[in-house]
């Protein structure tokens, strides 16, 4: 079964903006600065992710559901790796 991603993900520095990920609901995408890693990384693609995936949560649900989501994923071994 071939997994597709729901969002296009970007990589872009994002000092300018002063965020460290945008979600784009016009264009389904999430904008992630690159400078982040770890566990900071996995919080902020999920809380750009649940801003997509359910527009009409709050700005406090989405970083609560954001952050028991992280610490679950990452105290349960979860980590990103570079497969070159």
């Amino acid at each position: 079964m071939e997994i597709t991603n729901p969002h296009k993900v970007e990589h872009r520095k994002l000092g300018k903006e002063r965020a460290w990920g945008i979600a784009w609901m016009e264009e389904n995408k999430i904008s992630i600065d690159p400078s982040l890693k770890g566990y900071r990384y996995l919080l902020y693609l999920l809380h750009e992710h649940f801003h997509l995936k359910h527009p009409d949560w709050s700005e406090t649900k989405v970083r609560k559901e954001s952050s028991l989501t992280a610490r679950f994923l990452w105290k349960m071994g979860f980590r990103w790796v570079e497969l070159k």
